[in-house]
């Protein structure tokens, strides 16, 4: 177990440091005994100005995770490439599937915005993974999240593409960075598709450590119903993680709801922000 953790958010929705940058996108970067790792790059190049700005360098990066295969997450990748380094990048197989989101007025192209042949010439190495894998010592990808809550549903608005018929995404690239540490387990999401309920029980069972120190990330509720929402917050509460940081695209409605719940446990971060574990 890791005495020593450090996350750094990167790209986020919100930010109040001026010399910062915020964007609708998500990116971490993860500090270990074990190696660093860069969770998520957001959409556009902002995550590499912000960690400039924060005298991070992104150098000491020894692997990329990437949560699932939509644009806010994946869109800065040739960006990390052609200014840092080539890298080994893990996600799920089906990151690169055509992804849509269906709104009244059509469908929209959410999916990575790069092909996968033009970022492995800019350097990216993919190891795509189905099940959980322990990337660097006490820190694991989930792999595909088991789906066994009723309440943790993906939208029928979202869809793939698969050769000609667009069907309903599960989403089941989404995936969790889950860290192992001396005081509990620290969960990473992306977006939360598969659910923030369903990712902390498959991390506990991948560890074996019914102890959750921190949730941080995306839980995807924030154009949910109420219904929805109000069942996974009293379901956090059962797992009862000691922190809790909400945040882009976990939406007001949830965050109030979960601050009702855990106080001051909750955590609201912005661009900049550090969140450490420490002996």
């Amino acid at each position: 177990m890791l005495s020593n953790v450090k996350l750094t958010i990167l790209a986020e929705n919100r930010v109040t440091n001026p010399k910062l940058i915020a964007e609708q996108g998500f990116s971490v970067f993860v500090e270990t005994d074990n190696g660093n790792i860069l969770f998520d790059v957001g959409q556009t190049d902002a995550f590499l100005k912000n960690a400039r700005q924060l005298n991070i360098d992104l150098n000491t990066v020894e692997k990329i995770v990437l949560s699932h295969g939509h644009f806010d997450h994946t869109g800065g990748l040739p960006y990390f490439f052609k200014e840092v380094k080539s890298c080994e990048v893990f996600c799920h197989p089906a990151l690169m599937n055509k992804k849509y989101h269906v709104y009244p007025a059509g469908r929209l192209d959410i999916g990575v915005p790069w092909e996968k042949k033009e970022l492995k010439s800019l350097g990216a190495k993919f190891v795509f993974k189905t099940h959980a894998y322990e990337i660097i010592p006490d820190v694991w990808i989930s792999g595909e999240i088991p789906r066994h809550s009723k309440y943790e549903y993906i939208d029928e608005s979202y869809q793939q593409r698969i050769l000609e018929s667009y069907i309903h995404d599960e989403i089941h690239d989404d995936m969790c960075l889950i860290i192992n540490t001396k005081k509990g387990l620290v969960i990473i999401l992306g977006c939360g598709h598969a659910g923030p309920v369903n990712s902390i029980k498959h991390a506990m069972r991948v560890t074996d450590n019914k102890t959750i120190y921190a949730l941080l990330g995306g839980m995807h509720l924030q154009h949910s119903p109420d219904k929805k929402i109000v069942k996974i917050v009293k379901n956090l509460k059962i797992l009862n993680p000691e922190f809790i940081a909400p945040l882009h695209c976990t939406g007001f409605t949830a965050i109030n709801r979960i601050f009702n719940l855990f106080k001051d446990r909750v955590l609201l971060m912005n661009v900049g922000d550090s969140f450490e574990v420490k002996e």
